[in-house]
């Protein structure tokens, strides 16, 4: 694999990177970037206090490259909300087809409104959920935005379900039409629509995606894992679904290579594969992310939020300082050295995104 290396340098305001007391109880690296190694700069010719974490996303100025997202349970949707204001970061809310799907739209609670200078919020809704499926009808487009205004979103994240149902052995997914339907979405919405894919989006289906206005695409993908930790998703399901999801259990692509082949595909690229650290968010960096998801754990108590985050921004900072990028952008010019099973994905990424006819 070829190691490129590099920096940029400037008057960049100063930001405070002591990470707070007691944080690292809260964080553990991920094993998906355990595989990749940011190559040191024992000169990096900048201080700490100059390195500048902000970044410009679909028209904002964010204060970390960090798209949050709320997690099933713990901290409450107004306390994100709250969290996200204060950082200047997106947040997505999380599924919001019953705002589309309910006979009544005052049937369910909105999602807890920011202020006018609020963050930019998102909401999801399956893919699936666009087309007549067995057993189900497709959702009305003509009401969808009216559900995102009413839920006060600026944005719309439409999540690629079909290969979750195929693989779980629910009824017959139907996908015919999908880029369409999700064609008509951007254009009926007016408001920023991200495509999320837990198994990796090929470039050409990217490039395809971004052609029908797709403003950004979160990526996710399989290991490389230890294979002691991979476990089954439906080890509680029916004997049936059990062996069919096994089957399939490493189905995608691996994460990093999924963010690499998508690196100046025409929109962000947004690494949504398991990252728990500052460290994890520059690895992705440095593969070619725009921005990395980031879900507070579970279990964090509400008043711990801040110093969560806290302690990322400092690991994020310690990071592009220990590799001499005084910005989130220079991080795409950092050495890094892959092993094993990301090695070779790495280097196929590579040769998909030479041979693509678009770059």
């Amino acid at each position: 694999m070829t190691v490129r290396s590099g920096r940029r340098r400037g008057p960049i305001a100063p930001a405070d990177a002591a990470p707070p007391e007691g944080a690292a109880r809260l964080r553990a690296a991920s094993p998906v970037w355990s595989a990749l190694t940011l190559l040191p700069n024992p000169l990096p010719e900048l201080s700490l206090a100059s390195v500048e974490t902000t970044v410009r996303f679909l028209g904002r100025e964010l204060s970390l490259p960090v798209l949050l997202l709320a997690p099933p349970t713990g901290p409450s949707p107004e306390a994100l909300v709250a969290l996200a204001t204060a950082r200047r970061l997106p947040l997505d809310v999380g599924d919001i087809t019953p705002l589309v799907t309910a006979p009544a739209p005052t049937a369910v609670p909105p999602v807890p409104r920011a202020e006018e200078a609020g963050p930019l919020l998102f909401g999801e809704i399956p893919a699936s959920a666009l087309l007549e499926q067995p057993g189900r009808a497709a959702i009305d487009l003509e009401r969808l935005p009216d559900a995102v205004r009413q839920a006060d979103l600026g944005g719309l994240v439409i999540r690629l379900d079909f290969d979750e149902a195929a693989r779980t052995d629910a009824p017959a997914p139907n996908a015919a039409g999908a880029i369409d339907a999700i064609a008509t979405v951007v254009r009926r919405l007016r408001r920023p629509v991200l495509v999320r894919c837990a198994s990796g989006i090929p470039r050409h289906t990217a490039r395809v995606l971004v052609e029908r206005g797709v403003g950004g695409l979160l990526v996710a993908g399989t290991g490389p894992i230890p294979s002691a930790q991979r476990t089954s998703p439906a080890a509680a399901e029916p004997d049936g679904r059990r062996a069919l999801a096994a089957t399939f259990a490493d189905w995608g692509i691996p994460t990093v290579a999924a963010v690499r082949m998508l690196r100046a595909v025409g929109a962000p690229v947004i690494s949504d594969g398991a990252i728990t650290t500052g460290l994890d968010a520059a690895k992705a960096l440095a593969l070619g992310a725009d921005l990395v998801t980031l879900t507070p754990p579970a279990d964090l108590g509400e008043d711990a939020l801040d110093d969560w985050l806290d302690a990322f921004a400092a690991e994020l900072r310690t990071a592009m300082f220990l590799t001499g990028a005084a910005r989130p952008a220079g991080l795409r010019h950092a050495p890094f050295v892959a092993t094993g099973e990301a090695r070779e994905w790495l280097e196929a990424a590579e040769s998909l995104w030479r041979a693509d006819p678009g770059d």
